[in-house]
């Protein structure tokens, strides 16, 4: 018996660190969901700024009419809509060419070359920002669909907030078995990073944003240098980075719900779900390619061991590392349940947090061998920059 109490130290070490890790997302994702808020739909003080609604695209045939008759049906606010095709050979082009025949509020530049060490979409943002003078921007994507109400509240929000950066969480489709299994779990990792009260403490360093959704004052934007900033212009990570930059400078972040006021419905299959998470981590991970290696194996070991060890215990009777494993199972769904009732997925879903972590881990991994193999990680036909470039 002595000689096998080494060889379970190390599991029983493991199970324990699995336990205490989601006990602490549990209480992360508990106070998080107590923090953030909902903005309110109240009058715009007088006299209201100007806002440039800056939005992206790329063969986006599909989603185009649906985003473009959303933000033109904002209410209440002095607002222009600039949207940047980035040299789409779908029907996007003659689309958005027939709103623009019906709106005069509506300008479409269409992009044709991307320069070298850019990512797409940060150039195509840099762009829209050159071509306005608006007093706030707003940095919108192509899968969104706005509420009438929502450039108002959010507004009116980020004024009497006094926010340089607000952000939002839009209500998310979550269709297809990569969106639902990955999602929730993308949710609780970006808490880790800071909860809504950690984001405005200015003395706090943790800072996020989402891009679907950043309204951002021109002021501290070209503070920061907009995405012409080095560290800005070859990401794929572009709304974490912009919120860090700007929290560096002194500006102010936030970030709300977007229940009611702002939807989202991207990844709807296994390859675009993969894909899209693939190519934000890279962003993130671009320079610094041994966290992704220790986090995916981390995330891996925390998927597989509490269940694999919860079975052996039973197995052994042995009550210890049982206990602990239940304490991990049940911290996990604890953990993810908010995500899913909020979303409406079943507990199906829940159930399955051991095997979306383990999964996280394998993306996280695979994310690290583009990054080691300076290979990009590809997204509509392009890739990002490799480690060579925007690293300033």
């Amino acid at each position: 018996m002595e000689r096998s109490h080494p060889k379970s130290a190390t599991p029983l070490l493991a199970i324990t660190l699995c336990a205490l890790m989601a006990v602490r997302q549990w209480a992360r994702v508990r106070r998080a969901f107590a923090e953030t808020v909902t903005p309110e739909d109240l009058p715009l003080r007088s006299p209201a700024p100007r806002v440039a609604i800056i939005l992206p695209v790329r063969d986006e045939a599909a989603n185009i009419d649906a985003v473009v008759a959303s933000l033109l049906a904002q209410e209440g606010v002095d607002y222009e809509l600039l949207v940047l095709d980035d040299g789409s050979t779908d029907a996007t082009p003659a689309l958005l060419a027939a709103w623009a025949a019906r709106d005069a509020r509506l300008l479409v530049k269409r992009i044709d070359t991307l320069p070298p060490g850019w990512a797409g979409k940060a150039h195509a943002l840099h762009i829209g920002a050159e071509l306005t003078t608006a007093e706030w921007l707003l940095f919108t994507d192509a899968d969104t669909r706005h509420a009438p109400a929502a450039l108002r509240a959010m507004l009116g929000h980020a004024t009497r907030q006094g926010d340089d950066l607000l952000s939002l969480i839009p209500e998310i489709a979550y269709v297809g078995p990569g969106m639902r299994l990955l999602t929730p779990l993308g949710g609780i990792a970006l808490l880790e990073r800071a909860t809504p009260a950690e984001l405005r403490d200015p003395l706090h360093a943790g800072a996020i944003a989402i891009g679907q959704y950043i309204l951002i004052r021109r002021a501290i934007y070209e503070r920061v240098g907009g995405y012409a900033n080095p560290r800005l212009r070859a990401t794929f990570a572009d709304d974490v980075h912009l919120a860090e930059e700007v929290k560096r400078r002194g500006g102010k972040l936030e970030l709300v719900s977007g229940r009611g006021l702002v939807t989202n419905e991207q990844w709807t299959t296994w390859d675009t779900a993969w894909r899209g998470w693939r190519k934000s981590i890279y962003g993130d991970l671009v320079h610094r390619p041994l966290y992704g290696l220790a986090g995916g194996l981390t995330l891996l070991v925390y998927g597989l061991l509490p269940p694999l060890a919860l079975l052996r215990a039973l197995a052994r009777r042995d009550l210890l590392p049982a206990a602990l494993a239940i304490v991990s199972l049940v911290g996990q769904v604890a953990t993810r349940r908010p995500f899913d009732r909020v979303a409406g997925l079943p507990w199906r879903w829940t159930f399955s947090t051991p095997l979306g972590w383990a999964t996280m881990g394998l993306l996280l991994l695979d994310a690290t061998r583009h990054v080691l193999a300076d290979a990009g990680a590809d997204w509509k036909g392009r890739a990002a920059p490799g480690r060579g470039l925007g690293d300033g």
